[in-house]
């Protein structure tokens, strides 16, 4: 059976995706096409010759890293742009616009932390790329992020760091630092990872849940490591991303907070008014939240009570708006605002 050349670059396309997305590339395949195993077998030969794809065994294949390169700086007056320059910027040149802003911006957003927050004297720098997206890690040798934030805040322990950081506008240098940058890389990049000792943080546009769990010794990272991945084909810009968190006046204002990841330092129940006032300490740094109530069962009357009534008579010009909400949590919600 013959083809037309933009009906097999089509088949040919969904195999990339499937493989991308670690499908069944055979199965996936020859129940959407009528075609044969053997022409399957065709195509990804021609991938395997050109190095985007490998085998991972035998019936599996995954996309190559035809780019992986990896360097260390020592970190003594060490600039994000300079190391840019010096070490991604080569690999610019057949990207679109709007991901090469991405790049630019999460790169030296991340590493300027590293720099001048970790502590740390060696930071290391890995560039990957397939044919789908691009792979950056930074990690340093420094005091740990999750610690650093609980010593300067002042908080419980380093799970309450990282539901804090996830709001956003953390910093511990509020003179030189908003507090923005992983904030909105994790909003701007597909996947985004934090792990620093025996902790980890994950966000990503690909996931509904945002996760965040202690990790086993053998992915213990002595400092931090930030690790992102961003796809090449995304029309995503980092102005439609800032545009959604921030008012007319461009400023940063908005957030959500995502109830069930308190459930690492506060426990599975939502029922006190202390637990509400933990969940929304630093709220006031914005002037609308949304409360995320994905997989959050119930919540108690204090709890409902303290966010809906009490903090809101307390605080007119800040609003809360419950998001995911299930009936149980919705009814609680309605009657604490009667």
């Amino acid at each position: 059976m013959s083809f037309s050349k933009k009906y097999r670059e089509e088949i040919k396309d969904f195999i990339i995706e499937t493989i991308y997305k670690n499908g069944n590339v055979f199965k996936e395949v020859l129940e959407k096409y009528p075609i044969s195993r053997q022409t399957v077998s065709k195509y990804i030969k021609e991938f395997i010759d050109k190095d985007i794809v490998e085998k991972e065994s035998k019936s599996k294949y995954r996309l190559k890293f035809y780019v992986n390169e990896t360097k260390q700086y020592d970190n003594i007056n060490l600039e994000e742009d300079v190391v840019y320059e010096d070490f991604i910027s080569k690999y610019e040149k057949d990207k679109k616009e709007n991901v090469r802003d991405l790049l630019v911006y999460t790169f030296t957003e991340m590493l300027n932390n590293a720099i001048e927050h970790s502590g740390g004297d060696k930071i290391s720098i890995l560039y990957a790329e397939n044919y789908k997206e691009i792979v950056v890690c930074i990690q340093d040798n420094g005091i740990g992020i999750f610690k650093k934030i609980k010593k300067d805040h002042n908080l419980e322990n380093e799970n309450q760091a990282i539901f804090e950081l996830r709001k956003g506008k953390l910093t511990s240098d509020s003179v030189n630092h908003s507090g923005e940058g992983i904030f909105f890389t994790s909003k701007v990049v597909d996947d985004f990872f934090i792990n620093s000792f025996d902790k980890e943080f994950f966000t990503g546009n690909r996931h509904e849940l945002y996760n965040f769990e202690s990790v086993g010794i053998e992915d213990k990272v002595e400092g931090t490591r930030v690790l992102f991945f961003l796809n090449k084909d995304t029309d995503r810009t980092a102005h439609e991303v800032f545009e959604k968190y921030t008012n007319d006046e461009y400023i940063f204002d908005r957030t959500t907070i995502t109830v069930h990841l308190a459930k690492e330092y506060l426990g599975e129940s939502f029922v006190s008014r202390s637990k509400a006032k933990r969940i929304l300490l630093n709220a006031d740094k914005f002037k609308v939240i949304f409360l995320d109530f994905d997989g959050i069962k119930t919540i108690g009357q204090g709890f409902a009570d303290e966010i809906f009534r009490v903090y809101k008579n307390k605080n007119p010009e800040i609003q809360i708006i419950p998001i995911n909400a299930n009936a149980e949590v919705d009814f609680m919600i309605k009657r604490s605002q009667k």
